[in-house]
């Protein structure tokens, strides 16, 4: 049964198209105080779901002509915010490996530049920069995890199998001996008959 399981869990995954994932990190400088731990976690999480919004996923789908739409695009994306090193990390998953690293680099780059736009009119002191620490990682393939699924479906399959073994032995009231005729009925054995020997007729 377990063999089973990790058949069939192994070729669902393999079944299904492979979706690539590209990465790539923001960091945040500038007027930031750091004595103020919950103070960066908030900023760090509004710039984070500022990558997360329909008018920069459009200037993405547009500037690298994905035909997508906003929509599509956004669901590609996910973000997350780690406030010990002032970051905040892109992930762009999809079904081209090429593609998933321009739609990285692309949400980066939009990032970046709607920021300095933003911090135009602010005194440098008091401006907050977004900067593209690396170019985004190549494309890696994030799903499905064949492994994982095949040794997920062989951990049930004997789990199950487990199961059903006891519940077979559990359901079943052959009586095997004379110990399980006085434990079932409550009387006592008076005789046994012998088994006929193999062979023999």
């Amino acid at each position: 049964m377990a063999l089973a399981a990790v058949a069939t869990s192994y070729a669902i995954a393999r079944s299904q198209p492979p979706v690539y994932r590209s990465s790539v990190k923001l960091e945040i400088t500038g007027r930031i105080d750091y004595g103020q731990i919950m103070a960066i976690d908030k900023l760090l999480r509004q710039l984070a779901a500022r990558v997360t919004t329909t008018t920069v996923a459009e200037a993405v789908d547009r500037r690298l002509a994905l035909g997508m739409g906003a929509d599509a695009l956004l669901a590609e994306l996910h973000t997350q915010a780690f406030t010990d090193t002032l970051q905040i990390q892109i992930d762009a998953d999809d079904r081209d490996a090429t593609r998933t690293e321009r739609i990285a680099g692309g949400v980066a780059e939009v990032m970046q530049e709607r920021q300095a736009v933003a911090m135009e009119n602010v005194t440098p002191q008091e401006r907050i920069n977004i900067t593209m620490l690396d170019r985004p990682t190549p494309g890696r393939p994030a799903s499905p995890q064949t492994r994982s699924l095949a040794l997920a479906g062989g951990l049930l399959g004997l789990l199950v199998g487990f199961i059903l073994v006891f519940l077979l032995d559990y359901m079943d009231e052959t009586f095997r001996g004379s110990a399980d005729v006085v434990r079932r009925l409550g009387i006592p054995v008076v005789g046994v008959v012998p088994g006929q020997e193999k062979g023999r007729a």
